[in-house]
């Protein structure tokens, strides 16, 4: 499992979520929503004593670590490399958990937008670790922490997420 279009294989297997959804965008605003839409593949770092590292990125509060992914990408070397920016600590890839498949679609016409978000289980990493200056992607985050539990005001999807790798 390496690029999005190794996608549909996940679908029928037992052990991932695979959840899908559309959305009807009015023609003059298809462009401009479309614009910045990007797949990504969500990380979920647990350590050794069972506590998942968050990531506030100043604009979604505390989730997952997440990284934008293109088709072509190599998912494996984009967890690693921005795991390592976060954390300062190596990982693999280890199992998918859920994906996502969002469609966004022109009314009246057959243009078509889709996005995936990839919810990923990485290897176990010893203590909590935090990099000295950690960043996605060159950006540096507001906040970075290891958590027992979902914290309070994660909502919706966010906290669904989250609690694939804590109770």
């Amino acid at each position: 499992m390496g690029s999005l279009t190794d996608l549909a294989r996940l679908r029928d297997r037992d052990d991932v979520t695979f959840h899908e959804e559309s959305h009807v965008i009015e023609p003059t605003a298809f462009d401009s929503v479309c614009e910045g839409l990007t797949s990504h593949l969500v990380v979920g770092v647990v350590n050794d004593t069972g506590s998942v590292l968050l990531v506030d990125d100043g604009s979604h509060g505390w989730t997952l670590a997440a990284f934008s992914i293109d088709a072509d990408d190599d998912w494996s070397v984009r967890a690693q490399n921005g795991v390592e920016q976060l954390t300062g600590s190596s990982v693999e890839l280890n199992a998918p958990e859920r994906v996502r498949r969002l469609d966004y679609c022109e009314a009246g016409t057959d243009r078509k937008r889709t996005v995936y978000n990839i919810v990923y289980r990485t290897t176990t990493v010893e203590g909590r670790p935090v990099a000295a200056d950690p960043n996605v992607g060159g950006e540096p985050v507001r906040d970075i922490s290891w958590f027992d539990a979902v914290p309070a005001g994660c909502e919706g999807v966010v906290a669904d997420d989250i609690r694939l790798f804590v109770g």
